[in-house]
């Protein structure tokens, strides 16, 4: 029996359906961490003023203006109801899946629309579409990969229009999240894969769009700057080339093997005077040495997938200081746009080797479909930050920022034991948090150990002295005790 091959927009509508599908229970997921920073308790969100703030870059961590923008409007349209900014993530996710399998067939890679539909539904991408901070993610990643789409439409039809489009989209991806900048990178790696070669009239066309990732490199790292360092790990030079070796082969080994995933892994850190740990960076560089030596026989798909891998991972490896690389040495969020280029691979490997084997097919559809419901079980610890919280510390008991939420939540229930636990374990792996140590006082004071509280309080105020937060709460011990000054007797 013959069958019609599916048309584009019938293939189309199949990504959009299998990504809502696998992202069913993200849809009435609650809010988690730095929900309530970006949206729910952000005073940006409720004034005109606030979207000049936004745009100015005021009381910001991350210049993502355009994110916020988007999270501005949607608070006119459904306010703090969360299901509104879920189902928008999920067709975000949706629309960079068939812009990513757009972006495959064009440049001829077998199996593109496999590819893409691993991107859609692979449970590494969880952690991006199921949480509603990470709007910067879905929403740069739709621009990102249209501006890709637009610059290949231009480039094969000879047209300015689409030329144009592609210079905005990739601005508009840049003022979404400036771990975009790699762009330009991934145009020239488009073009090789293309023609084999780059022109100096590509390199031209390439030149607005390099400009545009050294602007929101500055910005990016401008606005990083700003976060608090506590010293957990160290600065050096070797210490990040071996931390990013390792950093490579945890990504890897999430996409390959998705077994045991945690949104964030364990901190670590390793000893540069041990030759041992350069392993994973040496083996990283060395893979790619071996790629590129035998490009012109069999490694030619390998080079490529792995050249935009570690392109689109650059700028989250270490080399740049970013804030919550104190906890964590990888994320899976962080390789939201690295994960394509391994996914049009694994699609392209099946599509070819489908062809000399008939259990291919029925294989790879028993992959998708453990994939599928993988990524279903993992949306669901996205309920509530008590149950993200709780999911997370559970695989790493040594997340301090999520041991501080979980306190937070439990806190809230009246449950202080359980939340002075937990502000208890966050200050064993970093004392120098002040936020959990004004936690743990405020959760000692509300079971009435006032002592344990100014104590904490005071260990606060030495990490940060003169702070607004810490010493108000010192004046609601003393006038919880009867004193009108720190060294007054009852």
């Amino acid at each position: 029996m013959n069958f019609r091959p599916l048309t584009p927009r019938t293939l189309a509508a199949l990504l959009i359906l299998f990504t809502v599908v696998a992202y069913l229970p993200a849809i009435g997921a609650g809010y988690i961490w730095d929900d309530d920073t970006l949206l729910t308790a952000n005073p940006q969100m409720r004034s005109l003023d606030g979207l000049a703030q936004i745009w100015l870059g005021e009381h910001s961590r991350d210049y993502t203006p355009l994110t916020l923008s988007s999270f501005w409007l949607e608070w006119r349209l459904w306010g703090a109801t969360p299901t509104g900014y879920h189902v928008l993530n999920i067709l975000l996710h949706a629309l960079s899946a068939v812009l990513l399998w757009l972006i495959l067939s064009r440049l001829r890679i077998p199996g593109a629309w496999l590819g893409a539909l691993l991107f859609a539904i692979h449970p590494v991408n969880v952690a991006s579409v199921a949480w509603v901070a990470e709007r910067k993610n879905t929403l740069s990643s739709a621009l990102f990969l249209g501006s890709i789409l637009s610059f290949l439409v231009a480039r094969d039809s000879k047209r300015r229009s689409p030329y144009l489009a592609s210079v905005a989209l990739f601005l508009l991806a840049a003022l979404s999240k400036g771990a975009v900048v790699t762009l330009p990178a991934v145009l020239v790696l488009c073009v090789l894969w293309k023609d084999r070669k780059v022109t100096r009239r590509d390199l031209l066309q390439i030149l607005p769009h390099a400009l545009i990732a050294v602007a929101a490199a500055i910005l990016t790292i401008r606005f990083q700057a700003r976060a608090q360092h506590y010293g957990l790990i160290p600065d050096s030079f070797d210490y990040r080339i071996v931390r990013a070796g390792a950093a490579i082969w945890l990504y890897l080994g999430a996409l390959l093997w998705p077994a045991g995933m945690s949104p964030m892994r364990q901190q670590w850190v390793p000893d540069p005077a041990s030759p041992l740990t350069y392993g994973p960076a040496l083996a990283a560089a060395g893979a790619f040495a071996l790629f590129f030596w035998k490009r012109r026989t069999w490694s030619r798909p390998l080079l490529y997938a792995y050249a935009w891998f570690l392109i689109m991972l650059l700028p989250v490896l270490g080399f740049v200081w970013m804030t919550l690389m104190q906890q964590t040495p990888s994320a899976d969020w962080w390789q939201y746009m690295a994960a394509p280029g391994i996914f049009a691979c694994v699609g392209a490997g099946i599509a070819t080797a489908s062809r000399k084997s008939r259990l291919v097919i029925p294989l790879a559809g028993v992959l998708l479909a453990l994939l599928l419901i993988q990524t279903w079980r993992r949306a669901a610890i996205y309920q509530s930050m008590e149950t993200y919280c709780r999911a997370v510390t559970n695989e790493d008991p040594h997340s301090w920022i999520l041991q501080n939420n979980l306190g937070i939540m439990l806190k809230r229930r009246g449950r202080f034991p359980e939340a002075e636990a937990c502000y208890r374990q966050a200050l064993r792996d970093n004392p120098a948090y002040v936020e959990a140590h004004i936690n743990l006082a405020n959760a000692y004071g509300a079971s009435g150990n006032l002592a344990a509280a100014e104590a904490e309080l005071r260990l606060a105020n030495q990490l940060r002295p003169h702070d607004p937060v810490v010493l108000q709460n010192l004046a609601n011990i003393y006038s919880a005790e009867g004193r009108t000054a720190p060294n007054a007797k009852p």
